[in-house]
């Protein structure tokens, strides 16, 4: 029996897929990255049918490749050895629990941003979870265990922070628990004090089993919440004006794009251009509170912050929302009401990808200087994106390209990602969602004995090496 019978008779006929179009959509993803189809997708919907799968994949040493939606931006689901089967986990996508007292959800991996908002607003009104610049049909679970960030990062951090604990089933076929929840179900209150294993999946991009189960934090929704705009000039004189706004602890979110992003959101015809008297970023600020009074002593506090940054540079500006809504009508909600469409504009072509890195706050300057040349001395569009994180402990800071996935384009924005990374890699920055390629060059860097210890980690738990083969250049 072949290794698709096998699967037929896991998961049924109707969830096994081996046609060429379903094999090339499972192939690639909208980088540039190489494509490289997998021999079939399955569409398990319960654990047993997951641990039946692994079993499988153990005695045939068959590869296998954990999807959700595919909305990665790294080529982190395209497999890298031939004879892989995509593991597509959609199916899976109950909201099982809610704690109003904890202030947690546990759910499964095929839960979205969507999902996620829309039973929060009309189960539990008073909560929230942190959502992203990202489309609303991408999981939470993935992006939480790719360690991204959302609009609460200012203040939290990585979203792999907001993990309290997590079920998944082992290389072996084990199923295990990691955090709270190893006493009990409705008990996913937090990781510590124990051994943290939620590392053991947290940032390995599949290559330590399949997680089932991730209970993530909510928080309270704020009684108050108003957005401005803060436009400014020169990276040095942005980067160091988003630190002392980030250090006062006023902020719930800040987003700084370079303002070609901005002109892109407002339609302007690709490619966007940027001309002299403009301003080099605009940011957008979130500002919260339990009354009014609260809100408005936080914008004094904000408005003394870029008076002084004025008195280096007169043309920074911060801008009420209610000017922006005057301006942008109903498109200025989009903006700020996560998770939107507005940035779907980012895949007007086939092809989108990015360089980021999480950064020491003393190199954004230089970061966003440096990347802006790379950028268009390779012909692209400079379209910087900027966030302090974890109350300004560290930022993200990605340079975005979209494109036309023509040979030519391909071969630029190949060499064009490559230049920005050693450029990051020279800063100390560390690379997130990272693809293959971009891993190989950390090894050459990173402390060895971390590139050890992780090798170790990765066989000790897949003596078969099944799980994402050859993701992270292991």
């Amino acid at each position: 029996m072949g290794i698709k019978e096998r699967l037929q008779e896991i998961v049924g006929e109707g969830f096994v897929n081996d046609g060429a179009a379903e094999r090339y959509i499972y192939s690639q993803d909208m980088t540039e990255n190489i494509t490289r189809e997998p021999i079939a997708i399955v569409m398990p919907e319960t654990v047993e049918e997951i641990q039946s799968i692994i079993k499988m994949a153990n005695e045939t040493k068959t590869p296998l490749i954990p999807y959700v939606t595919g909305q990665n931006v790294g080529g982190l689901t395209i497999p890298q050895v031939d004879g892989s089967v995509i593991v597509d986990l959609r199916r899976l996508n109950r909201i099982i629990e809610v704690d109003e007292d904890a202030m947690y959800a546990l759910i499964e991996p095929g839960v979205t941003f969507g999902h996620m908002r829309k039973y929060l607003d009309d189960n539990h009104p008073d909560l929230r979870y942190a959502y992203l610049l990202a489309p609303p049909h991408t999981s939470v679970m993935a992006n939480a265990l790719l360690q991204g960030l959302g609009d609460l990062s200012n203040k939290h951090g990585a979203m792999g922070d907001f993990i309290n604990g997590l079920e998944a089933v082992l290389p072996t076929g084990e199923l295990v628990r990691a955090g709270s929840g190893i006493m009990g179900d409705n008990n996913w209150f937090g990781r510590y004090p124990l051994p943290d294993l939620v590392g053991l999946f947290s940032g390995w991009q599949g290559m330590t089993g399949i997680v089932t189960k991730v209970a993530v934090q909510l928080w309270p929704k704020p009684p108050i919440l108003t957005h401005v705009a803060l436009f400014t000039f020169g990276e040095k004189e942005t980067a160091d004006l988003l630190i002392e706004i980030g250090k006062k602890q006023i902020v719930e979110n800040a987003d700084c794009m370079s303002l070609s992003i901005i002109k892109m959101l407002l339609d302007v015809s690709f490619p966007v251009q940027t001309y002299d008297g403009e301003p080099d970023f605009g940011t957008v600020i979130a500002i919260s509170g339990n009354t009014e009074v609260e809100v408005a002593e936080k914008i004094v506090v904000l408005n003394q912050i870029v008076h002084e940054a004025k008195q280096t540079d007169s043309r920074h500006l911060l801008v009420t929302w209610d000017a922006i809504a005057k301006l942008m009508g109903d498109q200025a909600n989009a903006w700020v009401n996560f998770p939107s469409d507005a940035f779907k504009v980012l895949a007007e072509f086939d092809g989108l990808t990015w360089c980021g890195a999480y950064f020491h706050p003393k190199n954004w300057g230089t970061a966003l200087a440096g990347g802006r040349e790379i950028v268009e001395r390779h012909g692209f569009e400079l379209m910087a994106f900027l966030k302090p994180m974890n109350s300004m402990h560290f930022g993200e800071l990605k340079f975005i390209i979209r494109f036309p996935k023509d040979d030519e384009t391909l071969n630029r924005v190949r060499k064009c990602n490559e230049e920005l990374f050693d450029f990051a890699l020279d800063l100390n920055a560390i690379p997130y969602k990272t693809p293959v390629w971009a891993a190989k060059k950390m090894h050459e860097r990173i402390d060895p004995g971390f590139l050890k210890l992780i090798k170790k980690i990765k066989e000790t738990l897949d003596p078969n090496n099944i799980f994402n083969p050859g993701r992270w250049g292991l």
